[in-house]
């Protein structure tokens, strides 16, 4: 028997006893007091209830805060054993992206490192590497040979299925209650994927003879709309240029009072928005930033817009259209 245990059943037999002598003092006390009589005998009688009651009161509480200081070792000593073991199998598997290669001994590696998963983990936990190991065995036996060659797509797959067991990993620890939001999750992965695959795009635009990267050009794009229609409202600039456009929660601009929440609320030391005092756009009813959070992946969305608007933006010296 555990020390935890042993110390568990030691107050719950000392909870029994404080109930036996309340409820014997509860039905006894009165018929003892009248045998007794007054006096002495009675205040003798009375400090001897009292002291017992007190000793085996103290007794519990003893017992109850050893039970609460035991359990206290036993979490700190669970959770530092699972954060080792979960840097153990992203530090693996992370070996095994950086080199592209998925070796025999890494495979044996993660295999006991998910024994002993199943000692400290969640079910949930355990479960979500189950996914990860699942891709890096399917990969590893595909082909002959050892070490195998990891692709991109394979890479992605890992990758993803790894960040869906840090999510876990995350729970599990306590450090928060639920998971990542979906959409956060997804505009992380997927900057992550780009880092990755070392794909990095950094393609310049040029608008009404000057050039501009991706998020400056879209700020050029809003402005120019808005001096071109004077007077224009916030939600008539919102039907030119649609929150899902951007295809995150930030929207391709904001009023400047919500972008300034944002930033408080993120504690993040990114703004998300071009906030300058030079970048602050005058509507006829709000003030407005644009947001800065466009890459490859949501720049198409945008492009086809100005296509729309007939607008002639080159990408380098390519005419995208006129």
């Amino acid at each position: 028997m555990s020390k935890l245990n042993a110390t568990r059943k030691a107050g719950t037999r000392t909870l029994i006893a404080i109930a036996i002598i309340g409820v014997s003092v509860y039905i006894g006390f009165e018929p003892l007091f009248d045998k007794v009589g007054g006096g002495v005998p009675a205040q003798v009688l009375g400090a001897s209830f009292g002291a017992i009651f007190m000793i085996v009161l103290t007794m519990y509480l003893l017992n109850k805060q050893t039970e609460i200081e035991q359990e206290s070792k036993k979490s700190e000593k669970v959770f530092e054993e699972k954060v080792k073991l979960y840097k153990s199998m992203l530090a693996t598997t992370k070996e095994m992206l950086r080199d592209g290669k998925i070796s025999s001994q890494e495979t044996t590696e993660l295999s006991f490192a998910m024994v002993e998963l199943q000692m400290v983990g969640a079910d949930e936990t355990i479960s979500a590497f189950n996914s990860v190991f699942d891709k890096i065995n399917e990969t590893f036996q595909s082909t002959d040979g050892d070490p195998v060659d990891l692709d991109d797509e394979h890479k992605m797959e890992i990758l993803k299925s790894l960040s869906r067991f840090a999510q876990k990993c995350r729970v599990d620890l306590g450090i928060n209650e639920s998971e990542i939001n979906e959409e956060i999750f997804n505009a992380t992965f997927e900057e992550i994927s780009s880092a990755v695959k070392g794909k990095k795009d950094y393609s310049k635009y040029t608008f009404k003879g000057t050039q501009y990267g991706k998020g400056r050009l879209v700020q050029a794009v809003v402005k120019d709309y808005v001096q071109t229609n004077p007077g224009i409202s916030f939600e008539e600039l919102f039907l030119v240029f649609p929150h899902e456009l951007a295809r995150h929660k930030f929207g391709v601009f904001d009023r400047i009072e919500v972008a300034e929440k944002y930033f408080i609320d993120s504690g993040s030391k990114y703004k998300r928005f071009y906030m300058n005092e030079g970048d602050i756009i005058t509507l006829s009813d709000a003030k407005i930033v644009v947001c800065s959070q466009f890459g490859k992946s949501n720049m198409d969305p945008f492009l086809e817009v100005c296509k729309k608007l007939e607008l002639e933006i080159h990408l380098l010296n390519l005419l995208l259209f006129q």
